[in-house]
């Protein structure tokens, strides 16, 4: 037993430092300079040890940096300036008041809810969380992954689940709707980066409220195809759990009516989501909302908790976030957008428009690999639509499956909503990259059978 668990991570490694090495293989070129090949060899490398889960998750959060840095390819002001982005100091922020919630009893009382609404079973707990995600996001113009996160988290917590093939389920749908909603709901930071690329070629462009859903709001059917699959998969009717709902209205009675705490609590809650749901016509930062909330949970009269809860906080996560971060910082550092460019732009030339949307779709796939939504968003944007306008394809449509693509992914550092729900420790890598292989593979298929003729009826594209 022992000998296969060490011949088991002894491959492991093999395999982490193998294939970054092979990239030594691709000779040198105007476009793949020396910088590029040491960004793909330090970050596939590091990507591979987190994956397989050969060390600490805060060693692999370190050790990426501390490569990029060694070799040379980039300044420290550059590696290091993730920690001056906003999406690290919320996950923070998230983490504490997740933390506040879950200690003033607020996100247990909420999860006994949620479950009694639905039914009282898994299959509806799953599919709850589903939804509570996807309702949060629209209100506050997907800015309510975080809510989600860690209300998600408490209905784990609720009925008691470890990290398994059943949490991992729960946390997944979660994340579906918690992040995934933003590939088809209006979020202001997704859409200000597409219409400003746009506009660079056509200077009236005005992105509109519904386009992404209009484009990309199929994706729904392919999220909630992929939980009925694993729902069959997993063998919900043997699951050894206790989803009753009279289990439910009696721990709700052991919490008995609700408290003071909880009342201030919920209180902050709604004054998060309306400072969130304002943001689009204020302009204000979203960051000022998750650090006052938490800030104000500990000020006299309020004193949700004890200051001993924030020795709960998984810090290492908040090093992963920055991390996952500088791949995209680094990445456009070293040119490589334009590498990707470079490569596509040759296999396009006298192909159809499938062809050239499949292309789109990969191009986005690849690229999350090594670089952020945003960054990808940010960098790509521009000259995806200055390649769709040379070969006669509609700029906004490749500019949605670029979008799209944001989603087809397969590990928990390549978007900041996956990756909050995985540092709750309730999903098993195995089953992420499991749960989010499916999900890509039907977004793929669903794309090139139903979304692209369809697009291509209406005139989309």
């Amino acid at each position: 037993m022992n000998v296969k668990k060490i011949d088991t991570k002894l491959f492991k490694w093999m395999v982490s430092l193998v294939l970054p090495l092979m990239t030594c293989l691709i000779p040198n070129s105007e476009i793949f300079v020396v910088d590029l090949k040491i960004f793909l060899m330090s970050t596939l490398f590091v990507i591979l040890v987190i994956a397989f889960e050969l060390l600490p998750l805060l060693v692999s959060a370190l050790l990426l940096p501390a490569l990029y840095l060694i070799s040379g390819i980039a300044p420290m002001n550059i590696v290091f300036s993730s920690w001056v982005s906003q999406t690290v100091w919320i996950v923070l922020s998230g983490l504490i008041l997740s933390n506040i919630l879950d200690e003033c009893g607020l996100l247990k009382r909420i999860s006994y809810s949620v479950i009694m609404r639905c039914g009282g079973t898994y299959i509806g707990t799953v599919f709850g969380c589903f939804f509570i995600g996807v309702i949060l996001n629209l209100i506050t113009f997907c800015n309510g992954w975080l809510v989600a996160s860690a209300l998600v988290y408490g209905i784990c917590k609720a009925i008691n689940l470890k990290p398994s093939k059943e949490a991992a389920l729960i946390c997944f749908a979660g994340t579906l709707g918690g992040t995934g909603a933003t590939i088809f709901l209006y979020y202001p930071a997704y859409y200000s980066m597409i219409e400003s690329a746009i506009q660079k070629f056509i200077p009236t462009y005005n992105i509109g409220i519904l386009t992404s859903l209009l484009y990309n709001g199929i994706a729904i059917v392919f999220y909630v195809l992929t939980i009925f699959i694993f729902l069959k998969i997993y063998n919900i009717k043997n699951l050894n759990l206790e989803f009753e709902k009279d289990l439910f209205k009696n721990k709700l009675k052991e919490l008995g009516e609700i408290s003071p705490r909880e009342k201030k609590a919920i209180l902050l809650i709604v004054l998060l989501l309306i400072y969130l749901f304002s943001t689009h016509y204020t302009k204000l930062p979203v960051l000022y909302g998750f650090i006052l909330i938490p800030f104000i949970s500990f000020l006299p009269k309020v004193e949700l908790c004890e200051a001993k809860i924030l020795q709960k906080i998984k810090f290492e996560t908040v090093f992963f976030v920055a991390t996952c971060l500088s791949i995209g910082l680094v990445g456009e550092h070293v040119g490589f957008s334009k590498l990707m460019l470079d490569i596509i732009m040759p296999i396009l030339e006298g192909k159809s428009s499938l062809f050239m949307c499949v292309v789109f779709l990969l191009l986005g796939m690849i690229a999350n690999l090594f670089m952020t939504p945003m960054a990808m968003l940010g960098g790509l944007s521009v000259s995806l639509v200055e390649i769709s306008l040379s070969v006669g394809i509609n700029p906004i449509g490749a500019t949605m499956i670029l979008l799209y693509s944001c989603e087809v992914l397969f590990f928990p550092y390549q978007s900041a909503g996956n990756l909050m729900m995985y540092s709750y420790g309730m999903m098993p890598m195995k089953e992420f990259v499991k749960q989010e292989g499916l999900k890509s593979l039907l977004m793929i298929i669903g794309f090139i059978i139903i979304i692209y003729p369809l697009w291509k009826f209406i005139g989309f594209i």
